[in-house]
């Protein structure tokens, strides 16, 4: 019976024999959605027209479609990356890869050396690599073990017919090297394998990128190594440590307590929950100690890994399947989308603010522009009444008024709204009631004018002046309310357009994984 379990798995890898899943339409929309993206970008340059090109929001939009042209430049030269993670999935093509996930010092490569090992003394076949320059390498070599960062490469190890095992730098690697060679290399892996430390498992740090690993829908399974402790005892007199397997419930307590804060942290992170595994707690050091005889496979835990290891087996074949789908996917969402969302969003967002900024500043200036210039031309009044007097020139009264209100208003909308261009308005004539006109004074019986008077046109003036005034610049707060609101539109737009590639993205996402939902 306990030899049940490693054989069981075994005969799963070597049997494994299914229809390949129809892709090609999957591909095509991904294609297309990638095509369309690329389109309604170009398409949707923002313009600000009816603004200055020194002003803060025309700037803005000009950053903003400057990072929209580096986008669709830079997007070539991201697909390196997927063709880097395929060339490793189409050397073994014909092979589950399983990817040994986890920062440097869980015990990756050492797990590595036992599943080897079990293999070997079930007579399988086993060969290590490494990766070189982007070639697949023979080697002779176990997987060096330590308790410092020991890979410094990309290797692996084929157990088997069917079976790979990619044992990568530590994504949370000291180097930052190794951390970027192993998210390289993630997508070409059918399923993972997520190792932490019996020390300190689960750790939140860790959890980030196994959330990344489960959005890709990829088969994941927790693996808690290092689950022994040492103990004082007496051996031929004398007091020496001995390593023990950690026992049934020391065990449980750990691996319940990982499920229970990742699946909180993968609800958080708006991840489905259930595609988590079931954690596994393991230790090699005691297998080893113990010469792999079949009671340690049981006490060490590593019947149970492989009865794990054996329900992944399908959703790996699944994911295999589908796995030029996802890749692309993979690509589309994570170096095309994200950067979209991350940058441009909130740059449309703080342009959004602008804007609103902008609306909120039109109606004080409105009041500025009416306020300085009524007090300009009122500063002026009593002269050019004077000026028109004595020959009762009301026409020219108006007339002049009107040329030097006009002046002084386009010179006040100049100033004050500085960021906008706006069209010219015509001002019309000032005009006042008809009746109104100069108050003459005449003498006895001779009527001798003594003298003229304009008290009451000039509070006729300074109050219908700024009627006129609040008339005329609401036409040109209205201009203004008009090329804010162009630009609004535009940035809606380009807000829906996200919105709208974002769930059509999500669509396609859901069909090419639709039959595993529904085993699931």
């Amino acid at each position: 019976m306990i030899h049940n379990s490693i054989q069981t798995f075994i005969h799963a890898t070597e049997a494994f024999d299914q229809p390949e899943k129809d892709i090609v339409t999957h591909l095509d929309k991904m294609h297309t959605w990638h095509q369309q993206l690329a389109r309604n970008l170009n398409d949707q340059r923002l313009n600000s027209h009816g603004l200055t090109s020194e002003s803060s929001i025309a700037l803005d939009i000009a950053t903003l479609n400057a990072q929209l042209d580096r986008y669709l430049n830079h997007w070539e030269t991201q697909s390196d990356t997927l063709h880097a993670a395929q060339s490793v999935a189409d050397h073994f093509d014909d092979k589950i890869i399983l990817l040994i996930f986890g920062k440097f010092n869980a015990g990756k490569s050492s797990l590595c050396n036992v599943l080897a090992e079990c293999f070997h003394r079930h007579q399988q076949s086993v060969e290590y690599f490494y990766l070189e320059d982007g070639k697949i390498v023979e080697s002779q070599d176990r997987f060096k073990e330590g308790a410092t960062e020991t890979t410094t490469r990309l290797q692996g190890v084929c157990l088997g017919k069917n079976l790979i095992l990619l044992d990568t730098p530590g994504l949370h690697s000291v180097t930052p090297e190794n951390a970027d060679l192993t998210q390289r290399f993630l997508d070409s892996a059918d399923g993972v394998l997520w190792l932490s430390s019996s020390s300190s498992p689960g750790q939140v740090k860790e959890l980030a990128a196994l959330g990344q690993e489960l959005r890709r829908h990829k088969p994941l399974l927790p693996v808690i190594t290092r689950s022994d402790y040492f103990e004082e005892d007496e051996v031929d007199g004398e007091i020496c440590q001995v390593l023990c397997n950690k026992n049934a419930e020391q065990r449980d307590l750990q691996e319940n307590d990982v499920h229970t804060r990742a699946t909180d942290q993968l609800i958080e992170m708006h991840v489905d929950p259930s595609l988590l595994q079931s954690p596994i707690s393991t230790s090699s050091q005691m297998l080893k100690n113990a010469d792999f005889n079949n009671q340690e496979m049981l006490n060490a835990g590593f019947n149970r890994l492989f009865n794990a290891l054996l329900h992944l087996i399908q959703p790996a074949l699944s994911y295999k399947q589908r796995k030029p789908a996802e890749a692309l996917l993979h690509h589309l969402q994570e170096q095309i989308l994200m950067p979209l969302q991350m940058e441009l969003v909130p740059q449309l967002n703080q342009l959004q603010q602008d804007l609103n900024h902008a609306r909120d500043t039109l109606m004080q200036s409105k009041e500025q522009i009416i306020t300085q210039t009524w007090r300009g031309i009122i500063s002026t009044l009593p002269g050019l009444l004077e000026q028109f007097a004595e020959q009762q020139a009301v026409d020219e009264l108006y007339s002049t008024l009107t040329q030097q209100t006009e002046q002084l208003l386009s010179q006040q909308i100049s100033d004050i709204l500085v960021d906008y261009q706006l069209q010219s308005l015509p001002f019309e004539t000032l005009k006042f009631a008809e009746h109104l006109t100069y108050e003459v004074i005449y003498a006895d019986d001779a009527k001798e004018i003594l003298a003229i008077g304009h008290d009451r046109l000039y509070a006729e003036i300074s109050q219908t002046l700024w009627q006129k005034l609040d008339v005329y610049t609401d036409k040109v707060i209205t201009q203004s309310q008009s090329v804010l609101g162009h630009i609004q539109d535009q940035i809606e737009t380009v807000q829906q357009d996200l919105i709208n590639d974002e769930q059509e993205l999500q669509y396609i996402a859901q069909h090419l994984r639709m039959k595993d939902l529904e085993q699931a």
